[in-house]
């Protein structure tokens, strides 16, 4: 008896580890690889789903653009609707952070190293990101719907995790190249394959 105890109470943590991290067996993955023409390599190409049902709420935590030796870190940035935006001044002078764009119009300022000021993004949409004092500094903020997207690496590579089964349109974006979208179905617990090829 003690040791069916022991199993049983074995068993529940485990099963409640699962649904804490979670995991989701009935759930499929998408992976592939950008193969980039007419820039340095494959990296900084979001890879997104384009519609997927249901309510997503932003990170408890949010991200952070820094501004390191003038350079935004990271370039690149993919968020969803509804995320606030931390750009943080880590340089030892004062910079400006503004947006011209139609999705988001919004000036920071200048401010001082050590500070750090933020930003809600209320709707979808490429976000250009500027410094006044710095011209030749710039980022992007992609806003999305939903969180099943994925940045690249050097090497082009990418997986969207834990995408319910279905039909997805599977959206990339870069700063240079033309984007482009392929139609792909999920599966319970498999993996699908995309590859993209992209050029200016």
């Amino acid at each position: 008896m003690k040791q069916l105890t022991i199993f049983l109470l074995l068993f529940l943590h485990f099963a409640s580890a699962s649904i804490t991290n979670g995991q989701n067996d009935t759930n499929g993955t998408i992976k592939g690889t950008i193969e980039a023409r007419g820039v340095r390599d494959a990296r900084d190409v979001i890879v997104y789903l384009e519609k997927v049902d249901g309510m997503f709420e932003p990170p408890a935590e949010n991200p952070v653009i820094d501004q390191i030796n003038l350079i935004f870190i990271p370039h690149i940035l993919p968020v969803i609707v509804g995320t606030t935006v931390e750009f943080t001044n880590s340089d030892n002078v004062r910079h400006n952070v503004f947006s011209p764009s139609k999705a988001k119009k919004f000036n920071l300022g200048t401010y001082a190293s050590g500070v750090s000021r933020e930003v809600t993004f209320e709707k979808p949409g490429i976000i250009t990101i500027l410094c006044n004092v710095h011209q030749e500094m710039s980022a992007y903020i992609v806003v999305l719907e939903n969180p099943y997207y994925s940045v690249t690496g050097p090497e082009g590579t990418f997986a969207l995790e834990d995408v319910p089964p279905g039909e997805y349109t599977v959206m990339t974006w870069h700063e240079k190249l033309k984007k482009t979208k392929q139609t792909v179905t999920v599966n319970s617990g498999e993996t699908s394959i995309v590859n993209f090829k992209l050029s200016r």
